[in-house]
């Protein structure tokens, strides 16, 4: 790489300083000229008045008496005035009776377009002329005609910038002598300085700098180059300290004190060249926490800490001499040994240390239920450099996790596969909303009795290329990765869009229920966009239901009490979606702002054998006084049960199958729309 030629700080303020002093020399020669053509034009407005009320008489007096060599001496004598170009006398039926002198004409430059935006107004002047004697009862004078004199707004410009020529030179004159008395002032006090201390720089030995310390320059010792000296030499007195310091933290965790990730590819480098001589096999565990953002959010980042500092001095305790633990940040950790060589014995480890991990640790007054999830790989056989081990073993922690909690795996080829499909499907998700790939669908709910149309419920189809892709394959990376909360701000915004579009064609109205997923409740841009896309459609509230699952809102029950009073304020209905199939729901659902409660396919589908479910949801219901909607009817036995049992409205196969928007449209809004006009 070619080396950076060396500029000096003497040139380099030399030329601030030449530029700082012609800048503000044009500046102050700007505003001087700003001053005086000021003060020109005020003095030019003075004697046009002047010239016009001089020669107004003896105008009047010869275009009344038609004198015209009275009034070409009058005109004559006005070229003799500065800057007057011509003049002319009009009559009073636009003719001309006198003129002198040659109107300019202005060439197309750039001078005289400064010349007109300076003198431009005062480039022609007027005055009525009127009879100089008239009768006393003649309430208004006679109009004989018109004087009109032209001015060369060039020649007015010229005379201004002669004015200034003199002084510019001057200012800038007294810029130059300061700018070259500062630069050498600044180079002797300075620049010179600072050069002897960078030479002295250039001497220090990294390996002994305290030997090595800057000069203190005389004339300097109490002033900042002096202290600059002086700080840097403190620098390089406990430069040797606190290198041994960094060696140190760049090789261990701040907060447990447990060797890092730098440190874990230095030592399973190592491990993994001791094992390939012995012929060896290697494990490495990768560990992450579960629920531990549920401890920080609950119990603060200080317990959160402490619970960190716990589960590392634990790890360290079973590990104990055989192996290394290792935190990777945040709630990971790893935990490399080279005692245990098959997968029964590593299996037999994990299962120890879950056991033991799930020991409740006391953190102030609360006491914590520490889990895990746990990825093991092998060296060599799901790899051999330590970034491959690391990355297998978190590949198979993310599979024991979906598992669920206190969960262990080992590694294998086909974990890789899913995850490069799984980062695939994410890729695709963000192009498929870009290229408006994305479908809405609607599944009527009808009431049961009448079988009309009560509203319909929005549901997502993928159209990848000819395949629609089901909602289960892509949903759950969808929701994982944050997109969910595009798509569902799409589904929203198709809703609406379709509503106003029934409107203006069928003059239809019905409800559209659009679901909302955990992730995109709690998304701060939920409720406005909401209603901010209603107004935009012009969508009434009420046509437009927001259906959440128990998990929205059973994490914070308070915060989704506060956003659902919004929505239900605001006029639009919230269903819950899914309900009976959670753990919260009945100790809550008197709290929450509700209009529409739903019963689970999964209760529906044991009618009408196991009624007893649905029976208390209706039951309930009821007694809250809000909508129910059973989902999933397939038959005719369900629909019989549930008629009988007081269920209004339901939605299923067994009516009707989701639909595209267009066989939606024809099945019922334009047979609705027909109808009506009827």
């Amino acid at each position: 790489m070619q080396a950076r030629r060396f500029r000096s700080l003497t040139w380099k303020q030399t030329n601030l300083v030449v530029f700082t002093a012609l800048f503000f020399a044009v500046a102050i020669f700007i505003v001087e000229i700003l001053m005086v053509a000021s003060s020109e034009r005020e003095s030019l407005t003075h004697s046009q008045k002047e010239v016009l009320d001089s020669v107004e008489q003896p105008l009047e007096n010869a275009v009344w008496s038609l004198d015209e060599n009275l009034a070409k001496q009058t005109l004559e004598g006005l070229l003799k005035i500065e800057y007057v170009s011509s003049a002319t006398i009009s009559l009073e039926d636009g003719k001309t009776f006198v003129s002198a002198g040659n109107t300019v004409s202005l060439p197309d430059d750039l001078f005289s377009a400064i010349s007109l935006k300076l003198f431009g107004e005062f480039r022609q002047i007027s005055r009525p002329l009127y009879q100089p004697l008239y009768p006393e009862n003649d309430k208004k004078p006679q109009l004989i005609g018109n004087i009109q004199i032209n001015y060369n707004p060039r020649a007015l410009t010229a005379g201004l910038i002669a004015q200034l020529k003199l002084s510019f030179t001057a200012t800038l004159a007294r810029s130059l002598f300061i700018t070259l008395v500062l630069s050498l002032l600044f180079h002797r006090f300075l620049t010179k300085p600072i050069a002897r201390i960078g030479e002295a720089i250039d001497r220090i030995d990294p390996e002994s700098p305290s030997e090595n310390l800057l000069p203190v320059i005389s004339n300097h010792n109490d002033d900042e180059i002096g202290l600059l000296a002086s700080k840097f030499n403190q620098i390089l007195v406990q430069f040797g300290k606190t290198q041994a310091k960094l060696r140190k933290l760049a090789t261990r965790d701040a907060l447990t004190g447990l060797p890092n990730r730098t440190l874990l590819l230095e030592t399973l480098s190592v491990a993994i060249q001791r094992a390939s001589i012995r012929k060896n096999n290697l494990a490495l565990l990768f560990i992450d926490l579960d629920r531990f953002k549920n401890i920080n959010d609950s119990l603060g980042h200080s317990l959160g800490d402490q619970f960190l500092i716990r589960i590392a001095m634990l790890l360290k305790k079973i590990v104990a001499n055989n192996g290394l633990v290792v935190r990777l940040g945040g709630d990971e950790f790893v935990i490399v040994t080279e005692d245990l060589h098959s997968p029964t014995q590593v299996a037999d480890f994990v299962e120890k240390l879950l056991e033991q991990l799930k020991v409740p640790i006391k953190l102030g007054e609360h006491s914590v239920h520490p889990a895990a999830s746990v990825g093991i790989s092998f060296y060599p056989d799901d790899g051999e450099t330590a970034e491959d081990l690391i990355r297998h073993a978190d590949i198979a922690m993310y599979s024991a996790k979906a598992v669920g909690s206190n969960k262990w795996a080992f590694f294998k080829q086909q974990m890789t596969e899913r995850a490069v499909t799984r980062l695939r499907t994410e890729a695709s998700l963000h192009e498929a909303i870009k290229n408006n790939e994305f479908l809405l669908y609607f599944q009527p709910q009808l009431d049961l009795k009448s079988g009309q149309l009560i509203g319909c419920e929005a549901l997502i189809r993928w159209q990848r290329g000819d395949k629609l892709v089901s909602p289960m394959a892509f949903i759950p990376i969808a929701e994982e990765t944050g997109i969910i909360i595009a798509i569902g701000e799409w589904v929203i915004e198709q809703s609406c869009k379709t509503l106003n579009h029934w409107q203006k064609h069928y003059n239809f109205q019905t409800t559209i229920a659009c679901n909302v997923s955990t992730k995109q409740f709690t998304d701060a841009g939920l409720i406005p966009h909401i209603k901010r896309t209603a107004m935009r459609y012009q969508v009434k509230p009420e046509c437009l239901e927001i259906e959440i699952t128990e998990t929205s809102f059973m994490n914070d029950v308070e915060q989704a009490i506060v956003k659902l009073q919004q929505l239900k304020t605001a006029g639009f209905g919230i269903a819950v979606d899914d309900f009976g199939t959670g753990y919260s729901s009945l100790s809550y659902l008197r709290r929450l702002p509700l209009t529409t409660l739903k019963i689970d396919r999964a209760f529906i589908s044991e009618l009408p054998g196991n009624g007893a479910i649905a029976s208390t949801i209706l039951t309930l219901g009821k007694q809250l006084n809000l909508q129910i909607i059973a989902e999933g009817i397939e038959n005719r036995q369900q629909l019989a049960w549930l008629e009988n049992n007081g269920c209004s409205i339901g939605q299923g196969y067994y009516f009707s199958e989701p639909l595209p928007l267009d066989e939606f449209e024809k099945r019922y809004v334009v047979a609705q729309h027909s109808l009506v006009g009827l």
